[in-house]
Order: C-alpha cells, then sequence, then structure tokens
C-alpha cells in the first residue's frame, strides 16, 4: 500500500483539534498528540485490512518543492492557511515509526509517483489517496471518497489526465490551466485522441486560441505532471521538468 501521507495527516490531525471556551472573551483550540497518533494508526491499519496489503509505504511532502522554483505563485493562495495543531509533530512520529519516503523538491504525489512506476518497491502496489491528481499516474488506485473506488490507470489513460488537468488547471494549487477552459472543453479536445503527441498537439493549439504559446502550455504541463520514475534522476536526487519530447 502506497499511502498518501499528506491527507492522512492532515485529516486525522484537523479531526482531532478540540476548541474551549474559557470564558465569553477566550477561546483555545488544542489537540492530544497521543489521540491523534493513535486515530492515524488505526486508520492506517483500516485500509490495510480492508485493501488486503501486506506491507506499508508512506510519501511525504518535503518543505522545498521544485513547482515553486518555476512557478513562484505554486499554492500561493494557502500561504497564510495554518496546518492543524499537532501536524509537524505528528508526521515527525509517522516518520519514526513508518516506511517513509520524503524526497528534497518533491511533494507527497511525486513519491507516490516514482514509488508506482519504479522496482524501489517490489511487487505489486496500490496508491490509496483522495487527491484526483494521482489519475496521471500509470497505477493502481484506491481512492477513499465516498465509499471508495478502484481505478486501473494505463499509460495512455495517464497521460490522457495530465493533458486534461494542463488545460483545466488547478485552482487549488493556484494555477491556471488554458484560459475559458473548463473540464467539459478538456474532455471535448481530448477525446478519441489516441497518442500523447496528438493530446499535446491539441492542448497547445486551444491554448493558441486564447493568444497563448506552446511555452505557456508547457509551464502548465510541467506544474501539472505528477512524477513518475523517468521524470525523476535518481543520481541527483532532482526531478526532471516534463517536455513533450522526452
Amino acid at each position: 500500500m502506497l499511502l498518501d501521507g499528506d491527507i492522512f495527516l492532515y485529516m486525522v490531525t484537523t479531526q482531532c483539534e478540540e476548541e474551549i471556551k474559557w470564558d465569553d472573551d477566550l477561546y483555545t483550540l488544542h489537540s492530544d498528540f497521543n489521540k491523534c497518533k493513535d486515530k492515524l494508526a488505526d486508520t492506517i491499519t483500516y485500509y490495510q485490512n480492508i485493501l488486503l496489503c501486506k506491507h506499508i509505504a508512506i510519501a511525504l511532502t518535503h518543505k522545498l518543492n521544485f513547482r515553486k522554483k518555476i512557478y513562484p505563485n505554486y499554492k500561493f493562495n494557502r500561504k497564510n492557511l495554518r496546518k492543524p495543531v499537532a501536524y509537524q509533530a505528528v508526521k515527525e512520529w509517522l516518520k519514526e515509526n513508518y516506511k517513509c519516503y520524503e524526497k528534497p523538491y518533491l511533494e507527497g504525489d511525486d513519491c507516490l509517483g516514482i514509488l508506482a512506476t519504479s522496482d524501489i518497491i517490489k511487487g505489486e502496489k496500490l496508491v490509496v489517496s483522495k487527491d484526483k491528481d494521482l489519475k496521471t499516474i500509470p497505477c493502481q488506485l484506491y481512492t477513499i471518497t465516498g465509499q471508495g473506488e478502484y481505478l486501473d490507470i494505463d499509460e495512455h489513460k495517464a497521460d490522457y489526465w495530465h493533458m486534461h488537468q494542463t488545460l483545466t488547471g488547478d485552482v487549488s494549487d493556484n494555477y491556471k490551466g488554458c484560459p475559458k477552459v473548463g473540464a467539459v472543453t478538456a474532455s471535448k479536445v481530448l477525446d478519441g485522441l489516441k497518442t500523447k503527441e496528438e493530446m499535446w498537439e491539441a492542448v497547445v493549439a486551444q491554448y493558441e486560441k486564447q493568444n497563448l504559446s506552446a511555452q505557456d502550455a508547457l509551464l502548465q504541463a510541467r506544474l501539472a505532471r505528477i512524477c513518475r520514475a523517468s521524470d525523476y534522476n535518481f543520481e541527483r536526487q532532482r526531478p526532471i521538468l516534463w517536455h513533450p519530447n522526452i
């Protein structure tokens, strides 16, 4: 089981926050560390059991982020948002007690993508997350939203969703994609195309309709690209920026 540690950390530490009203003017927010770590451990074990996974690897986001290097406004809309109380302490506990992967310049999603598409971990692997970005990775994916859903994503489907995200952007991550292109239009542009070369040409054409260039499209594609093993230099431990000719 390749677990999206960022999602589970945020979810559990948010649920464990408690507000106290001391008087009419004073409120405080606190979190019980032991309650947090027990709830997180129970949650991990729950998914391990229902998904019949023998081993667990957890992906986490590093404080250095390559996307912010190429686009300083990436996630700038979250700059003043606080992490839940005890988030960092529980993250450190998680790293001490589970097999975790956290690499410079990579987000947790990138670590998941690299682990899913490489031989770093042998055998069958199942990515567990609720982040729609993971559909851009060729993998076995279990989404924890709703009743839960298994997705079998081959390379063509992953490339399709990467180009789809390049067109639509991601408001939560603060990159805009192609102006005036939403999910419905993006699907119309890409549906029926057989190769990633055809999809890229269609994406660039859509950007050009908005008086933008292939370079504008390339920046958005690089922001949307969740790293696979082919997007990572293992010797230098640095991501390789996506290019349509690679």
